[in-house]
C-alpha cells in the first residue's frame, strides 16, 4: 500500500519552495532529494504533483525516465 497523502505534502512543499528558490535548476535538485525520500516511504501518487512546477516535472523525468517513454504508436 502506498503513501497517497504524500502528494498533498509535496504540493505544499512545492508551493513553499518556488517563491524562495527562483533558480529552476536548484529547485530540481532539491525535488530530486525529496522525491527519493518520499518514495522510500512508499509515495506512489507522484503524478498528482506534475504540472505544479516545471522543475518538479524535470526531476521526475530524470529520476524515472522509463515512466515518460512512449511506444512507436505514440501511446503511453
Amino acid at each position: 500500500m502506498g503513501w497517497g497523502s504524500g502528494s498533498r505534502v509535496m504540493s505544499e512543499i512545492i508551493a513553499a519552495i518556488q517563491p524562495h528558490l527562483p533558480d529552476e535548476s536548484a529547485r530540481k535538485e532539491v525535488y530530486k532529494i525529496l522525491i527519493n525520500v518520499f518514495e522510500d516511504d512508499d509515495w506512489d501518487t507522484q503524478d498528482e504533483c506534475e504540472g505544479e512546477d516545471p522543475a518538479f516535472d524535470a526531476a521526475m523525468e530524470e529520476l524515472h525516465p522509463d515512466w515518460y517513454e512512449y511506444d512507436a504508436a505514440g501511446e503511453d
